[in-house]
């Protein structure tokens, strides 16, 4: 449940953090449905676990004034990303592991859509080895190497190392008082004890939730270097006995 607070009742209720505070405010009940998009690629080997690959289909839609947000990076180009690796995982032989490729509906308004998908998993969550969330990954940070994107959380598990020492594009996060390891689907997942990271380009590009989200503004050559970056890495999970750990 969400409670929008005029400035003034906002300014009282913060003024008195730690304490209680009573207030009147109008409710009004608003219910908008969400969907899930989900596929899967089968493995050879049933015990072997499955890899979650996801990206969130929704942004912000249409506003109230009639401003269209795009939402070209944020996150169709996470959507792409999963979409070109189910492409290419889908090529050629059969993986020993099982692949979900899922694109995930309300992340903007809270995770919905990853938290329905982390209560009523379609496998047991105990069999989903490793989970990468692909978030706004069009555009290059100027705070990391050439063509290089960002994972989040990349300290807390074994997985990004070990994805790195096979061709992958990755780094740790630079912006670590955002917090962006727990702003993203992956969070649901790793509530639960999935090791679950999301990857992206730049995470704060100016045109964040702006109408300037747009095709226009993105990288599409970074974008192709760096999801075929990935295809190798994502091949040897989807073959290999490695389940990543998260660290002390």
């Amino acid at each position: 449940s969400v409670i929008v607070l005029p400035a003034k009742a906002f300014d009282t209720a913060a003024k008195a953090v730690g304490k209680p505070v009573a207030m009147q405010v109008n409710l009004i009940r608003e219910e908008v449905e969400t969907t899930n998009a989900i596929g899967y690629l089968p493995g050879t080997d049933p015990k072997a676990g499955v890899i979650l690959l996801a990206a969130h289909v929704d942004h912000l839609g249409v506003q109230p004034d009639g401003t269209v947000m795009y939402g070209a990076n944020d996150d169709a180009s996470g959507v792409a990303a999963v979409l070109e690796l189910a492409h290419a995982l889908s090529s050629g032989k059969r993986h020993k592991r099982g692949i979900l490729f899922a694109a995930f509906g309300a992340e903007e308004m809270g995770g919905f859509g990853s938290r329905a998908f982390a209560a009523a998993p379609p496998v047991p969550l105990t069999d989903i080895v490793a989970n990468l969330a692909f978030e706004m990954i069009g555009a290059q940070d100027p705070k990391l190497p050439k063509g290089t994107m960002m994972m989040t959380g990349f300290e807390r598990s074994t997985l990004g190392p070990a994805l790195v020492e096979r061709g992958a594009l990755v780094a740790k996060d630079p912006y670590p008082e955002q917090n962006f390891f727990a702003r993203s689907d992956n969070y649901q997942l790793a509530l639960r004890g999935v090791v679950a990271h999301t990857i992206s380009g730049w995470a704060v590009t100016p045109t964040y939730h702006s109408p300037q989200d747009t095709i226009a503004n993105l990288d599409i050559p970074f974008m192709a270097r760096a999801v075929q970056s990935l295809i190798g890495p994502a091949r040897w999970l989807a073959d290999t006995d490695f389940r990543p750990d998260w660290t002390p």
